[in-house]
């Protein structure tokens, strides 16, 4: 245990200085490949082993002050072979850090995607929508799908990495001849879900609710995000859907809600992406993850 923590000692400032017109992922690539490399002559037994370069992406930081926040880590799945064996390691680098970390790639099925936090979660998240389906839809028999999913990255505030723990689902309950729509967010710590209709607002006067009152940030967040993704500075932002989260009462007292979350759709420059979006009045802050569709 104690020889595989030093493999983590790679330089990464040089890169940076090097390069400090590339992207991220481009910059600090070559500290991640030394890591896994290094790493996997060690465990493979090989010192001829080589390393390859299978995924890599940029962790988005969190919008919360106005200015836009670029990235500062990198992530990296890298394959190392050689004297007939291979393994992989998933490897982060921090450029504030002096070094990238190489550990075991999440295990996953087949050649899926690595389990993520919503995959966890789901399972919980439609069990919520489908609960409260059949109650509102009158029909014991409703089934619920989930549409959409995406894992919240949490704000770094330590200088230490903060595991996600919450998690965002478009998730749709039919039965008995009639469907509804739920925004639900999960949170592992709290070990619960909460939801939220996911429907148009219907027509007429009604009173103002905390979806209204956050959906600027939300929209900001979004826009932020879509205008790096789509790289079109001019992309707009539209909210399709809104709900504000009722919380769950569980002291006797009436506990006011402080969540919402949306779904809005940012256009521009002949490209488009969706994100779901989730604002805590609390925290004073809104998270926009790309959902995957299932």
């Amino acid at each position: 245990m104690k020889k595989s923590l030093a493999f983590g000692a790679v330089t990464i400032a040089a890169v940076l200085s090097s390069g400090a017109s590339q992207p991220l992922e481009d910059a600090l690539q070559p500290s991640a490949v030394k890591v896994a490399q290094q790493r996997g002559a060690s465990e493979l037994g090989c010192p001829a082993a080589t390393a390859e370069v299978i995924s890599k992406h940029a962790i988005e930081e969190p919008q919360t002050t106005g200015w836009h926040e670029f990235p500062r880590q990198a992530e990296y799945e890298i394959a190392v072979s050689g004297c007939g064996k291979r393994t992989t390691y998933l490897v982060a680098c921090n450029k504030f850090h002096s070094a990238c970390t190489a550990g075991p790639v999440p295990t996953s099925t087949g050649s899926a995607a690595p389990r993520q936090l919503a995959d966890e979660l789901q399972p919980e998240a439609v069990k919520t929508a489908q609960q409260r389906g059949s109650k509102e839809l009158a029909c014991p028999a409703a089934t619920a799908q989930v549409t959409r999913q995406a894992t919240i990255e949490e704000p770094e505030t330590t200088g230490w990495h903060e595991a996600p723990h919450r998690a965002t689902y478009a998730v749709t309950v039919t039965g008995c001849g009639k469907q509804t729509a739920y925004l639900v967010e999960c949170d592992k710590r709290k070990k619960g879900c909460a939801t939220g209709a996911l429907q148009p607002s219907a027509a007429g006067p009604q009173q103002p609710q905390l979806a209204d009152e956050l959906q600027p940030g939300a929209v900001q967040a979004a826009q932020v995000r879509g205008a790096k993704e789509l790289e079109c500075p001019a992309a707009t932002a539209a909210v399709s859907h809104k709900e504000t989260v009722e919380e769950v009462q569980t002291t006797g007292w009436y506990e006011a809600p402080y969540r919402a979350l949306y779904t809005i759709t940012v256009s521009g420059c002949g490209k488009q992406t969706t994100y779901l979006v989730a604002c805590n009045k609390k925290e004073n802050r809104c998270t926009a993850a790309s959902p995957r569709s299932r």
